[in-house]
């Protein structure tokens, strides 16, 4: 693992070199080294922009949710109060079972314990508390929050789906309160992969010497044949 240092301190580290490796792979190892910090370079840039927006509209409503994780099943939870006492939240939202969601989740449920030591981390989909309950379960998800929008107009009004409510995107939202009110903060636009950079599958698959396969969801041990009949097999 690398520390923070400088361009050249990294430099010299890769210096080091590896057990048995040629003077081609290390020229073009240095090279492509170069683009990685370039690229972490631009991240960087970008999330400073992000995090310089200027706030976005007022939330519409206090949207009402039931919760889905043990203990709390079906019990009635207003958006305000997820926040806790945190100021910002962090909401993917996703389909059940979707397979692209449920990847996103598959790593967000660990990750929450991080996150959730700085910001509210909330995962909300339109299926039933119950069924999400479920799914949760058969994935071993137990540290991510999970709430069920069912009855909710949340997905629809923050752009979270398609023309109804069968067709879920996995769709992720920042928002902020200040002063006692609930602002949008940020929201995925892009089409396509717009949550890559916080997806951990694509994104490991990246460092193999195949890379990320050409399929339009990782894979699984389950088949989602609503996605399958009315949206993967129309790409």
């Amino acid at each position: 693992m690398l520390s923070n240092t400088s361009f050249k301190e990294e430099t010299n580290i890769s210096e080091l070199r590896y057990p048995n490796e040629s003077r081609e792979y290390r020229d073009a190892r240095d090279s492509l080294l170069k683009d990685e910090q370039e690229l972490v370079e631009k991240v960087k840039s970008v999330a400073e922009r992000r995090r310089n927006l200027p706030l976005g509209g007022a939330l519409k409503e206090d949207y009402v949710f039931q919760w889905a994780n043990d203990g709390k099943v079906g019990k009635s939870v207003k958006f305000s109060e997820l926040f806790a006492e945190k100021d910002t939240m962090y909401g993917p939202n996703w389909d059940n079972p979707c397979p692209s969601c449920t990847s996103l989740v598959d790593g967000f449920d660990r990750t929450s314990y991080q996150v959730t030591q700085s910001a509210a981390f909330v995962a909300i989909a339109k299926a039933p508390a119950a069924q999400i309950n479920a799914w949760a379960k058969q994935r071993g998800w137990s540290q991510i929050a999970l709430v069920s929008g069912s009855d909710s107009s949340y997905q629809a009004d923050y752009k979270c789906q398609g023309d109804s409510d069968d067709m879920q995107w996995p769709v992720m939202h920042v928002f902020k309160r200040r002063g006692g009110k609930i602002f949008h903060f940020w929201g995925t636009e892009l089409s396509g992969n717009h949550v890559d950079t916080v997806w951990p599958y694509w994104n490991i698959m990246d460092f193999t010497p195949e890379g990320r396969p050409d399929i339009p969801t990782p894979p699984q041990n389950f088949r989602s044949e609503f996605l399958e009949k009315h949206y993967l097999n129309k790409e």
